[in-house]
């Protein structure tokens, strides 16, 4: 078992246990970051809101925004050589991409502020001279490879290598930032796709699920910033016992992963969620998108919709919805007046309250066979809900 659970942004544990998914202590079911990722990301902004990072608006567009600078930075370390202007600049966009994530999961659930301060110091102005002297002092030892004594010291090469870890953790830490955009709307071009085929399937088991995936991953780019769909290259997985309940004394097993890079973090989570079942799904009431966790087939979440003033869910807005139009429908009338006349003939002592039952019953049978069936509605439903008809159906002569 670890020793300590990774919390950093770039380097983070997550553990997976059934059909649950742990980070940073809190517990949601597999899946749920992967389909979480496809509308928080991506949510629109309000009208009137310009640039204010405090948003958690347009997460990924604003992350893809600082494209440019990491690119410039990219290149001048090929070039050997880190322009302190560009450098500051690098430092002001991470610094920029962390107050955007800030909020947004899981990063909410990291070590945020201990991620600030080391991207301070790491890109920080002390940091960039540093790697300037020491790209300076590899380029004169590479110049002067064809003289005598040429190569540095016992001492310079401990010290090179130091220079060297400093150098790797500058790249990587640049590299994360830079791919972490990409890396967003690769969930978003490969989830978007997965949800419209699903919508398409027959049955939505393991098995085709996992095959309407493949399906997917054949027709998206593929080039490097896809490869976590294809395969996950986590640095570490460990097997370990986790209590079902943080107070319980019962244990399972469970994974214990450690993610270099975000997109396999999404990846892994997507494909633990199709082993148990869970995968997107969009609502056909507010757009977004949710994790279903069944087979059966749903049209609404259970989230509440943004637009309905009495705060109700998208099923019960729907089903709202649904009533309404029944309610509206030109077929209720007669069927509404049926049961007025049955309730006046109980009042009458014209019936029984059991036959006004069977009565009734049969009524709604006979306006609900409506509601579903053109011919029978457009042809004999007009004559059997009438009283002679449904009186004669349940046995009963005035």
């Amino acid at each position: 078992m670890k020793s300590s659970i990774k919390s950093d942004v770039v380097c983070f544990t997550a553990f997976f246990r059934g059909d649950k998914v742990l980070v940073g202590k809190k517990t949601y079911s597999a899946g749920y970051f992967f389909a979480n990722s496809l509308n928080e990301y991506w949510k629109e902004a309000p009208d009137g809101v310009h640039s204010d990072p405090k948003g958690d608006w347009l997460i990924g567009n604003r992350i893809l925004s600082t494209h440019l600078v990491t690119w410039n930075v990219q290149e001048d370390i090929i070039a050997g050589h880190l322009t302190e202007s560009t450098a500051a600049e690098l430092h002001k966009s991470i610094q920029y991409i962390l107050s955007v994530v800030r909020r947004a999961k899981p990063f909410q659930f990291l070590d945020l502020k201990a991620e600030k301060e080391r991207c301070d110091l790491l890109f920080g102005e002390k940091s960039v001279r540093r790697i300037n002297q020491f790209l300076q002092e590899r380029a004169k030892y590479a110049l002067k490879e064809d003289k005598i004594f040429s190569r540095p010291d016992t001492s310079d090469m401990q010290r090179f290598e130091k220079e060297q870890a400093h150098l790797d953790e500058y790249v990587s830490i640049l590299n994360y930032y830079h791919n972490l955009g990409d890396d967003m709307k690769a969930a978003l071009d490969f989830g978007t796709d997965f949800v419209e085929q699903v919508a398409q399937l027959e049955k939505r088991d393991e098995s085709h699920l996992i095959r309407c995936a493949v399906a997917c991953i054949k027709r998206i780019d593929t080039s490097q910033w896809f490869k976590s769909f294809q395969s996950t290259t986590t640095p570490s997985i460990e097997y370990i016992a986790i209590p079902i309940k943080p107070t319980s004394q019962n244990y399972v097993v469970g994974k214990c992963m450690t993610f270099k890079r975000f997109l396999d973090f999404l990846a892994v989570d997507f494909f633990e969620g199709i082993h148990v079942g869970h995968y997107p799904q969009i609502c056909e009431n507010c757009g977004r998108y949710y994790l279903k966790m069944n087979a059966r087939k749903q049209k609404y979440c259970i989230q509440i919709d943004p637009n309905d003033r009495l705060r109700r869910t998208c099923q019960a807005v729907a089903a709202s919805k649904g009533r309404e139009a029944k309610e509206r429908h030109p077929l209720r009338k007669p069927f509404v007046n049926r049961l007025k006349t049955i309730r006046t003939h109980v009042k009458r002592g014209k019936l029984t309250e059991e036959q006004a039952v069977i009565v009734s019953r049969i009524a709604r049978d006979r306006f609900e066979r409506a509601m579903m069936d053109i011919d029978y509605a457009n042809t004999k439903y007009m004559a059997e809900i009438g009283q002679d008809s449904v009186y004669k159906a349940a046995g009963i002569q005035l």
